[in-house]
């Protein structure tokens, strides 16, 4: 196992140990030692992780390694375990702030039920991160090859066109190591890009996605358009559908499912947008909101406004999710 994710999963326990109750996420960064990232990419890594250290309030550990890789935009190795929907349902209510989101959220889930409301199975997809958060599941450890074979429970790799971004130096960095990061909290969809079988069992993000007041959205569209165009279309509302908060790349486009409509790069999660735009989280992001909403608490709670109009392994319950991300000019952002 990697020294310094030892020591820091050590320093984690010593803490505990010593009677210090954990306060927030901590979040431990490792980099591939064969990769020379500089003092400057490592800032603004830091500087997008603050974010989350600073703003959410639940109590969660969770290990990244952070790679490299050829051309632009960024990529995300991760897993994803089925639970039962009534224990997810349960613990979503039980770990409730009580803010605005979270209130609004679970009343449109429709109370108690063993099927969850998107494709009537028993079951749902959750990370680990999150399942650990509400106490239903434990993250999952691995060595990731391509982030210099590191024990973590995600890897992160970043193109060189985002290390190096033209214009502003570093201007994506922050926006798309938190792209990466929110997909390994709890925001990715469980429609796989490039289109195949309609999985049974939603991600915890899908109880969100509609197509119109009422009519939920979990289901392929073909067209390879960019920005994605035709049907069945899909966007994130926490009310039932009533208010349209962020529409969906809902396309088999290049573009993750699970990503924001937008090609111009300006939302953390938007599907496409060039290397060299910056992003960056605040409370009222829609993104925030999809966090709070599938069962992370942040500081005073969010508020959601409307906002304008692979490769998959399944091992002892868990399924790997290696996720791309942008790619420089009309690439996707995922």
């Amino acid at each position: 196992m990697n020294i310094a994710f030892k020591a820091a999963r050590l320093a984690a326990a010593l803490a505990l140990g010593a009677g210090m109750a954990a306060a927030g996420p901590i979040i431990n960064v490792i980099y591939d030692p064969t990769v020379a990232f500089t003092a400057a990419d490592k800032t603004q890594i830091q500087n997008a992780i603050n974010f989350y250290t600073s703003n959410i309030t639940s109590n969660f550990a969770v290990t990244i390694a952070v790679g490299a890789q050829a051309g632009g935009g960024a990529s995300t190795s991760t897993f994803s375990q089925l639970v039962d929907y009534s224990t997810y349902y349960n613990a979503l209510v039980a770990n409730s702030s009580g803010d605005a989101t979270d209130t609004t959220a679970i009343a449109s889930l429709g109370g108690a039920s063993v099927n969850n409301p998107v494709t009537s199975t028993t079951q749902i997809q959750i990370r680990p991160t999150l399942a650990a958060t509400l106490g239903i599941g434990s993250q999952f450890l691995a060595p990731f090859a391509n982030c210099g074979g590191l024990t973590a429970d995600a890897c992160i790799r970043v193109g060189a066109d985002v290390l190096n971004a033209s214009g502003s130096p570093m201007a994506s960095l922050y926006g798309t190591f938190q792209h990466e990061f929110d997909e390994v909290l709890s925001t990715s969809s469980a429609l796989p890009g490039g289109g195949g079988t309609l999985p049974a069992d939603p991600s915890v993000a899908d109880l969100y996605r509609y197509s119109a007041p009422g009519v939920r959205s979990f289901a392929f569209n073909t067209s390879t358009d960019v920005p994605c165009t035709g049907s069945p279309t899909a966007y994130f509302s926490i009310d039932g559908g009533v208010t349209n908060l962020n529409p969906y790349n809902n396309c088999n486009n290049g573009g993750d499912y699970g990503d924001w409509l937008y090609t111009d790069g300006l939302q953390v999660q938007d599907a496409f947008g060039p290397d060299d735009v910056a992003s960056s989280l605040n409370l009222s992001s829609p993104e925030v909101t999809l966090l709070d909403a599938t069962g992370y608490n942040f500081n005073n709670g969010t508020t959601a406004t409307p906002e304008p109009s692979s490769f998959v392994l399944l091992l002892a319950g868990l399924v790997a999710v290696p996720v791309l991300r942008r790619r420089l000019g009309d690439k996707p952002r995922r």
